[in-house]
């Protein structure tokens, strides 16, 4: 019985021992942070259209993500011309599309960059003008 009990307990110790900590669990955060940032970059450049849109100049932003951690985020973004081809019976008046790219990224970690590759169809709505997401695709660390 007290074989079991020793056994149980050395058990259990093992389990909750953790694993992948120090190095692994820093750049897990950090690429997590790239990601969010990147992420934070493309979602502030849909609030900010059509008006602050400017092509070729990017939106750039950083931001203190922890006490020794800092975030950026680079957007740049551009009007598709005659990208959205409505139907034959419906006119494609009002719709705009951009094409955004965010960057996120973290300043100590090196090739650690995110990329957030956007397509937004800008345009009325009874309700008001929205921006609808038609594509987001996610290049990066993981």
């Amino acid at each position: 019985m007290l074989l079991l009990v020793v056994l149980s307990a050395v058990g259990m110790y093992v389990v909750s021992l953790p694993i992948g900590t120090g190095e692994s669990a820093g750049q897990y955060h950090r690429s997590a942070v790239a990601r969010n940032m990147a992420r934070a970059g493309a979602n502030a450049a849909i609030a900010r259209l059509p008006g602050e849109i400017s092509a070729g100049s990017p939106y750039v932003r950083r931001l203190p993500v922890g006490p020794a951690v800092t975030g950026r985020y680079s957007v740049t973004a551009r009007k598709i011309p005659g990208a959205f081809d409505a139907p034959v019976n419906r006119p494609a008046r009002g719709f705009e599309e951009y094409e955004l790219v965010s960057v996120g990224s973290v300043a100590d970690l090196p090739d650690g960059d995110v990329r957030v590759v956007a397509r937004i169809r800008y345009g009325p709505d009874p309700a008001g003008p929205r921006a609808r997401i038609v594509k987001w695709v996610e290049t990066g660390t993981r």
